[in-house]
């Protein structure tokens, strides 16, 4: 058996060396990651800022129908992640999917004004008043009279629902319970 010589003038340190599993594990990563920005919505990927030959990528492998031909295009597109920083790609993936789950919290609390605007609703606007412009809380009150005429109209529920979200990411409403 032959030894390998160290240079001692290399700038390698050994911690960072990986092993061949370690690579084939990243490289396998890596392609994940690219199946995952394929079906990611094109919004989310609009907020990524991802370089211009990856954005090409993804356009591209919508086109590939080959089961070869699309193995071969992640890993192309993992190459490109690798060259890139996916790190930073991953990071900011991670931030969009909390903020969808901060919105999913919120879309709860949203549903909880809802039901308790038809049993309390005085109490309800009292705390908006202290908090909003009379201009904004005057549509509210006129959309929420419209849910009230048609409560099986899935429109009105639905701009009922958006009204509430704009005054919550003005300022975000507590849970209605604790009001009451």
């Amino acid at each position: 058996m032959t030894r390998k010589k160290q240079d001692p003038h290399s700038d390698i340190d050994t911690d960072e060396v990986l092993s061949k599993t370690q690579k084939k594990q990243m490289v396998h990563d890596l392609q994940e990651l690219a199946k995952s920005l394929v079906v990611m919505p094109k919004k989310k990927i609009e907020q990524l800022n991802l370089p211009s030959t990856l954005l090409d990528a993804i356009a591209e492998s919508n086109r590939i129908s080959s089961h070869i031909a699309r193995k071969r295009h992640f890993q192309y597109m993992g190459k490109i992640l690798l060259k890139a920083d996916h790190e930073i790609i991953k990071s900011k993936i991670a931030q969009i999917d909390n903020l969808d789950g901060h919105y999913q919290i919120r879309d709860e609390v949203i549903n909880l004004w809802i039901e308790h605007f038809a049993t309390n609703e005085t109490v309800l606007f009292d705390h908006l008043y202290q908090f909003h412009d009379h201009e904004v809380l005057s549509n509210l009150r006129q959309v929420l009279r419209n849910h009230r005429k048609k409560t099986e109209h899935v429109g009105n529920r639905k701009k009922l629902f958006q009204a509430l979200r704009q005054i919550d990411k003005q300022n975000e409403l507590p849970n209605p319970i604790i009001l009451i």
